[in-house]
């Protein structure tokens, strides 16, 4: 993650570099992209950079916990406004990414985030509290995400493993869309059908 200096940047210049590595490895793959370009970009020096950044890697992991931050707190609030339903979320958080990155610039950041993701096995649900909606008190309801009462598990593992699964099968569907491989409803379509499958299976075990 960034240095202490680059977050002792005063907030413009701390969104200018973040621009130049956007759209750096937004044009690029992770392997391709170029620091030479970011800083001519940004229009910092190259010492500037190392003194933010480790090097480039550690850049990319800056933009890539931005997205993952983002994509937790999306899941928190459609947990919430769900009642704790995963099958529910997991649709309205296909249609929230489609319709958030669905444009030509936004879909090829998207791609090579959603490929290093893909390549480092990274769970987003992880740290999301499992507890009963109706368990908790009003004042709670911000420390409640995933209602285990809906589901047939015997442990935290069970959860997960159920978790990894519907993220895996989330996200290829939403890279399919990006790809323009099939269109947005036909994607939707089989991710209704996966979760309906799901819940039948949870359903018998129950």
């Amino acid at each position: 993650m960034p240095k202490s200096t680059f977050y002792n940047l005063n907030k413009e210049k701390r969104e200018k570099i973040e621009k130049a590595l956007k759209n750096e490895f937004t044009k690029h793959t992770f392997e391709k992209a170029s620091i030479s370009n970011i800083i001519e970009e940004a229009k910092i020096p190259r010492g500037s950079f190392y003194q933010y950044f480790e090097d480039k890697e550690d850049a990319l992991k800056y933009i890539i916990e931005d997205f993952v931050n983002d994509e937790k707190e999306k899941i928190k609030e459609l947990l919430i406004q769900n009642k704790g339903d995963i099958f529910l979320t997991t649709l309205d958080l296909y249609s929230y990414f489609v319709d958030k990155n669905y444009h030509e610039k936004e879909v090829k950041l998207f791609q090579n985030i959603i490929n290093k993701l893909r390549n480092e096995n990274v769970n987003i649900y992880k740290n999301i509290k499992l507890k009963k909606f109706t368990d908790l008190k009003d004042n709670e309801k911000r420390n409640c995400y995933i209602n285990t009462s809906l589901l047939a598990i015997e442990n935290e593992e069970d959860i997960q493993y159920m978790l990894r699964i519907l993220t895996c099968i989330l996200r290829a569907e939403i890279m399919d869309v990006m790809q323009k491989k099939v269109s947005k409803e036909k994607r939707k379509r089989r991710i209704i059908e996966t979760n309906r499958n799901f819940k039948k299976r949870n359903e018998e075990i129950k």
